[in-house]
């Protein structure tokens, strides 16, 4: 038959079964057609609702509603695409049949490629000699090989002669397997877990996921310490809506050793029952990060063993590496609810701070609850001036069973004057009220009941001064600021030794004291043509009037000069008895980064009285999803590490595997501690979805 030279359509709706018609456009080089069967061959494409089929022939029957095609044929439907050298496929049932190809579904969950497969429908599949993944690439990082496979679709499937793959290596042979393979996420066993620590022995654990809905799920995990017993891990997590997930983690151990004698510590044994409890959840409006442990040394000893993963970096499970530090001492539980409405701002909020350094936790102070309401900024009418004003409410308690309320408020009075950009000058004018209420006071203070009333007043000068372009693009910004502030309190004499002027300092913000100072700082920048700065230098310091003497001297600068480098140092200069300024504090970093994702940062941190360290992280990327990287904090003073932590890594789009080492130096209450570990992950083991709405009280959907 002579090629035609012009593509042809036919609109066929021909089905005996009228209720279950459906209509398909052909388009192809040759094309004829006998009673309810049409043949096509040549650029073959067939198009329906929801369907696509290219393919070089094929054979249609109008009134069965099957297709067969040959040659490379590409199918996709509403659930999945296919490709194959020859498809056999349904358009009532919806059955596809496929020799030497693959099947792939639509959210790229799941893809089989083999001999022969089988789809029933949209709930069963069927395959010989295939090989199932979630991975996206070729090789796939894993995959099982199966003789005989078979999957009801949103369910587990079970396989015969199953290869367990690493990329094109065989790595377990299994006669039978039962495993998940379900198109979203899929309750079931993950990876085990793997680690040593010189307090706990070698670490076995079996973490098992748990689906409990579409926002919601749960992660299990017991695991064996040889040398403590048995720990139970339970994390769960949930997501309300876009803005708003959080995380409950809970571990619990019957501790046989009982803990390791402490040398100056906390206590001399750690309690053979302890746990380790934090609540999270991040969002707009409510927020809560909650940790509590059973023991002050609970972090000295064998310390916690979360389910962070370190591959994923994301979200809060990446704030849980804080609770490796050994030397960690307090934790700090904190709650917030806040609303804005009508130019005010409102917020519940909360602290429980426990002290890791006692015992008794006694010298702790909590404030539960705290509110607080805002006026914002806004002019006052028909006069130049500006107003705010806040006030909050606030109980605190102490383990001393020392209980009191808290009351401040402020009104603020300002007047902006503004030149913009060049000057803005701003007198202000502020009154204070503030007092403190016992309901017991453990016999500390003589009364019950104090209150104050202070004011400040003051004004602020800030300038703006811009020089000429050079090197035909950048510019330089020098910001100098000035601002003088008076506080005083009514009735006051300010002698911290009279009864009178006494007033409870509880709080460390409690403590206020006459003020007359004067704030200068210059800010300098380089800003290229596109506004970014290049480099900074700010330098800035108070003048007490009182005193009759300047304050420390805070320095800070960045520097930006290339995309790939960043270097920042602050240092801060003091004296005593007006001597000479000298160094009290400095940080330094350098941090050096390429497009490939490698990155080295060097640094140094020193505070006069505890901390002289160099501070070093690096991490290479040696491509192919393989990296490595070192962590490490060296004291040049006692010249010894404090802290290093290496590990090698492989990642890819479904597959991650770290191993790390972590060793840590003794101190005067902890023993040196040295842990390995492995963490393993697979795609679609553990991730949470976010839902498409808001989720009604009750649960997720």
């Amino acid at each position: 038959m002579q090629r035609l030279a012009f593509l042809t359509t036919v609109m066929i709706v021909l089905l005996a079964r009228a209720a279950s018609g459906v209509t398909l456009d052909v388009e192809a080089d040759r094309l004829q057609r006998e009673g309810s069967r049409i043949e096509a061959s040549g650029n073959v494409v067939v198009k329906g609702d929801d369907l696509v089929l290219k393919a070089d022939y094929i054979i249609y029957d109008t009134e069965s509603g099957d297709i067969w095609a040959t040659g490379e044929c590409i199918l996709s439907d509403a659930d999945s695409e296919v490709r194959a050298s020859s498809i056999s496929y349904n358009t009532l049932r919806k059955d596809v049949h496929i020799l030497d190809g693959s099947f792939r579904s639509n959210d790229g969950t799941m893809r089989i490629s083999g001999a022969s497969i089988t789809r029933y429908g949209l709930d069963y599949i069927q395959g010989r000699d295939v090989e199932y993944t979630p991975c996206l690439g070729d090789p796939p990082d894993w995959s099982l090989r199966v003789r005989e496979l078979d999957i009801p679709v949103g369910g587990y499937g079970a396989g015969s002669d199953v290869h367990f793959m690493v990329r094109r290596w065989p790595l377990v042979r299994l006669p039978y397997l039962f495993f998940p393979a379900k198109l979203y996420r899929h309750s079931g066993l993950l990876f085990p877990e793997f680690s040593h620590g010189s307090d706990y022995g070698y670490r076995f654990g079996q973490p098992v996921y748990v689906v409990l809905g579409r926002s919601v799920d749960a992660t299990v995990t017991p695991t064996w310490l040889t040398d403590r017993g048995l720990l139970a891990k339970n994390e769960v997590r949930y997501s309300l809506d876009q803005d708003r997930t959080g995380m409950i983690y809970l571990e619990a151990l019957k501790d046989r050793k009982g803990g390791d004698p402490s040398e100056g510590g906390v206590i001399d044994t750690v309690p053979s029952s302890r746990w380790f409890v934090r609540a999270q959840q991040t969002g707009e409006d409510l927020n809560w990060d909650i940790n509590l442990a059973s023991t002050a040394d609970y972090f000295r000893d064998i310390g916690a063993f979360t389910n962070t993963d370190p591959m994923q970096g994301q979200g809060f499970s990446r704030d849980l590496n804080v609770l490796d530090d050994s030397r960690l001492e307090e934790l700090i539980s904190r709650g917030q609810w806040v609303d804005s409405r009508w130019g005010m701002s409102f917020a519940v909020s909360g602290q429980f701070k426990q002290d890791l350094t006692r015992e008794d936790n006694g010298q702790t102070i909590q404030q539960l609850p705290r509110l607080t309401a805002r006026l914002r900024q806004r002019p006052i009418p028909f006069i130049p001036l500006t107003t705010s004003a806040e006030y909050s409410t606030v109980r605190i308690s102490t383990t001393d069973w020392i209980e009191a309320f808290k009351d401040n408020a402020d009104i603020d009075v300002s007047l902006p004057l503004s030149i913009y950009p060049y000057v803005t000058f701003r007198p202000f004018f502020k009154e204070f009220y503030r007092d403190t209420r016992f309901s017991q006071t453990q016999d500390q203070y003589s009364d019950s009941s104090y209150a104050e009333h202070w004011s400040e007043r003051g004004a602020s000068l800030i300038t703006t001064l811009y020089s000429g372009r050079f090197l035909n693009s950048l510019e330089h910004q020098m910001v100098p600021g000035i601002t003088w502030t008076y506080r005083s309190r009514y009735g006051g004499n300010y002698d911290p030794l009279d009864e009178e002027d006494l007033f409870p300092q509880i709080l460390p913000d409690d403590d206020w004291r006459k003020t007359s100072e004067i704030e200068a700082s210059l800010a300098n920048y380089i800003r290229d043509r596109s506004g970014m700065s290049l480099a900074d230098l700010t330098v800035g310091s108070v003048y007490n009037c009182i005193e009759e003497g300047w304050r420390e001297i805070r320095i800070e600068t960045n520097l930006r000069p290339a995309p790939w480098i960043t270097a920042s140092h602050r240092n801060v200069l003091d004296r005593e008895d007006k001597g000479p300024y000298a160094t009290t504090e400095h940080t330094t970093r350098v941090t050096l980064t390429d497009a490939r994702g490698d990155a080295f940062s060097l640094g140094g941190e020193y505070n006069r009285l505890d901390t002289k360290l160099l501070v070093a992280d690096m991490r290479v990327d040696f491509g192919l999803g393989l990296s490595a990287g070192l962590d490490t904090r060296y004291d040049y003073l006692e010249h010894e590490f404090i802290t290093q932590t290496q590990d090698i890594a492989f990642t890819s789009q479904c597959w991650s595997v770290r191993v790390e080492r972590k060793a840590e130096a003794a101190d005067e209450d902890t023993p040196s501690n040295t842990t390995w570990s492995v963490n393993v992950r697979l795609l679609g083991m553990g991730d949470i979805l976010q839902p498409r709405r808001p989720v009604a009280e009750g649960g997720g959907q």
